[in-house]
């Protein structure tokens, strides 16, 4: 891991002073992915990009090449200029469905069929004819003849002015690709050292696209001996020969394209996400910039600090990782506040791009505060809002902000609850529309471009609310925050297993609770700088002190070591570097107080305890409940209730539930007592068979759990 600027000091601490972390601008605000799962869908999403609603020429024209070799899609650039077209792919034999469906879509009429049968089969052809598109080939004997077939079907084999690249070599095709499309320049392949024989006479001009180790100083000579003026662009490599031709050509959009500019394959030339990509520049009338798909450029990075523009980056994060992503397109921050809701969790990420992620939202009576805090913060749309598990503390103040504010998508565990606010919770989501979905444990949550959110957990496979809580990795360049809500030692074990849970910034799990951050865990993680979220003299004795000393063994002190008490933390990171600040909660009161549930059935937030119903079996008769919390818990004056069937059961004074152990209260014939594990409640039978709710109350009547069945 990185080592970050440690701005919080002693200094700091005790006096509770702000830092603000310098406002700089992105040259990529508002950049986005164009990708799909495979190159022909990467290609669609190209077309739609630029052609939302459809083609618009009177011919309705789509040019198809195929997917596995680049030499004839990247010629085809000034037949996608002159026509307006965009560019998909084919494989060899068959033309995919989704790419039959996208040409219906865009309401295509012609379809240009670049290369020959060896290229794109008849049988592809056949098959487009046969849902009647009129289809053309474009052809010749070899690559070469094929780009120069290509130039006189769009009709710029008769200008005078022709681009020249190696047809064997093709990332210098890419970076004139653009300009071609654009300005529709016809682009001739050429080897090494021979000028194409398709070359026509009528050309008085040409620019060749790259250094003299990819097109020889020979093939310049002989130009210039025919009459031909001859302009190379050229640098010490693929990427400045791409800058260099960047800076050559005049767009009235300061928003570009930025495609993968290495192949694929390390024994054939194979530019599956950017051969589609000269259609979209003509489109959009953008530059094509390259990059190399793991490590930045550094000239690159250069030049691209001067455009004051987006990106649309073209394929996945294997064509251009995110953080090399984040490493060109932006120099501002991403911030993650952590906002202090008393006992409770509420996280507010901020990305580079300017997207908002809320991550819980603490209790019922949290919710003004949290919404006060967003609105603070400029939030007016939340992308992306996660409901970690579905404790109360976690989802409550979740039903004002769902309320609130416009959401466009909730991710959530995937474990269920019978509690009213749970209930509330998804009673919004649905009465709004809002998209939910329960992620897959390794899958990405893709909200901007530069950031990557790995799902590291979920509530898939256990049995309790906690170890089932969402977890998260965010990574910016090469800052890592580890967010995993009230996962303990079962769900910690899982992804120390699955996962590099190696994080600069912690999160600590269950508010500090011991049950959570084992040792294990924690020399995983190995954090830097750890947040704890726990209200000021909490009943739980959140954070532990046995967790605190674990924290410290690692290095860690109180200036690393940050519990919220009272104040709203907030870490940036400009993807190298991280900075702290704190202030007093602006929003929030020292401890949010419950607001009155308009259902009768109050809401399950423990005032002695916390315990879960884990299983109510009416034919068996038993009930199950585990003890959630971070100690052991007295049941003395503790009753469960069989609702429906109208009996009460009080737990021997003297017993005691230790914590993460569970108890199975028996009844019926077949009851037994074995303590501690099972206690027996009657040999009557209490449950209704045909649908009963099991209450468990605390001493003072609050309403800790209940589970219909």
């Amino acid at each position: 891991m990185k080592k970050f600027v440690r701005l919080i000091t002693i200094f700091l601490l005790s006096l509770s002073l702000v830092y603000q972390a310098p406002n700089t601008a992105s040259a990529a605000s508002g950049s986005e992915r164009v990708k799909g799962d495979t190159r022909y869908q990467t290609a669609i999403a190209i077309s739609k990009k630029g052609w939302p609603t459809g083609l618009e020429t009177s011919e309705k024209a789509v040019v198809l090449a195929r997917a596995d070799n680049p030499a004839d899609a990247l010629a085809s650039a000034s037949l996608a200029g002159v026509k307006d077209a965009p560019i998909l792919l084919s494989s060899t034999k068959t033309l995919p469905s989704t790419v039959h469906n996208e040409l219906k879509r865009l309401g295509a009429k012609k379809i240009y069929v670049l290369g020959g049968t060896n290229a794109i089969s008849n049988n592809v052809i056949s098959d487009l004819k046969s849902k009647g598109y009129s289809v053309e080939r474009v052809s010749g004997k070899n690559r070469f003849e094929t780009a120069a077939a290509i130039n006189k079907e769009a009709g710029t084999a008769s200008k005078t002015e022709a681009i020249l690249v190696n047809g064997l070599t093709v990332a210098d095709a890419l970076s004139a690709s653009s300009y071609s499309a654009i300005n529709e320049v016809p682009i001739y392949l050429s080897t090494d050292d021979k000028i194409p024989a398709s070359l026509p006479s009528n050309i008085k001009e040409v620019t060749i696209y790259g250094g003299t180790g990819v097109v020889s100083p020979s093939i310049e000579s002989s130009l210039k001996q025919k009459g031909i003026k001859v302009k190379r662009i050229s640098g010490k490599n693929r990427y400045i020969t791409n800058i260099n031709a960047a800076k050559e050509l005049s767009t009235s959009n300061k928003d570009f394209l930025l495609v993968r500019g290495t192949s694929t394959s390390k024994t054939t030339e194979d530019y599956p996400d950017a051969v589609a990509a000269s259609g979209l520049a003509n489109k959009l009338d953008m530059q094509i910039v390259l990059s190399h798909p793991t490590s930045t450029i550094l000239e690159t990075r250069e030049y691209l600090s001067t455009i004051d523009g987006k990106a649309l980056i073209l394929g996945g994060t294997n064509a251009i990782s995110n953080k090399v992503a984040s490493n060109l397109l932006t120099v501002g921050d991403m911030k993650v506040h952590f906002i202090y809701v008393g006992q409770g969790d509420s996280t507010l990420i901020q990305t580079p791009n300017g997207k908002n992620i809320l991550i819980d939202a603490g209790k019922r009576g949290a919710g003004d505060d949290v919404v006060c805090y967003l609105k603070d913060n400029g939030v007016k749309t939340l992308d992306l809002v996660v409901a970690t598990h579905p404790d109360a503390d976690h989802i409550g103040g979740l039903i004002d902000v769902l309320n609130e504010f416009p959401v466009k998508q909730v991710v959530d565990s995937g474990k269920a609850h019978t509690s009213q606010t749970y209930l509330d919770y998804l009673n919004l989501v649905d009465k709004k529309d809002i998209p939910f979905k329960v992620p897959k444990v390794g899958s990405y949550l893709n909200v901007d471009p530069l950031i990557d959110i790995q799902v590291l957990n979920n509530g898939e496979g256990y049995s309790d609310n906690n170890n089932a809580s969402v977890a998260l990795k965010v990574t910016y360049g090469d800052m890592d925050y580890l967010l995993t809500g009230d996962a303990e030692a079962e769900a910690e074990s899982n992804m120390v297993e699955r996962f590099n849970v190696s994080s600069e910034i912690y999160k600590v799990g269950h508010h500090g609770s011991s049950s959570s951050s084992t040792p294990k865990f924690l020399s995983e993680v190995a954090p830097e700088f750890a947040v704890i979220s726990a209200g000021i003299d909490n009943p739980y004795g959140h954070p532990d002190s046995e967790v605190i000393n674990r924290l410290r063994g690692l290095g860690l002190d109180y200036s690393t070591i940050w519990e919220l008490n009272g104040e709203d933390v907030v870490v940036s990171t400009n993807g190298n570097n991280m900075s702290a600040s704190s202030s007093p909660s602006a929003c929030g009161s020292e401890e949010p107080a419950p607001e009155p549930d308009p259902d009768p059935i109050p809401d399950p937030e423990p005032t002695t305890g916390k315990l879960d119903i884990t299983n109510l079996d009416l034919d068996a008769e038993t009930v199950k409940i585990k003890n959630i919390d971070s100690r052991d818990i007295s049941m003395d004056g503790w009753k469960l209730v069989s609702v429906d069937g109208n009996q009460t059961y009080y737990f021997p004074s003297n017993y005691t539930l230790k914590k993460g152990a569970t108890v199975t209260v028996t009844s019926g014939r077949n009851s037994y007592e074995s303590r501690p594990s099972v206690l027996q409640w009657s040999k009557a039978y209490l449950w209704d068979n045909n649908g009963d709710t099991a209450r468990l109350y605390d001493p003072q009547g609050g309403l800790i759990d209940e589970l219909r069945r």
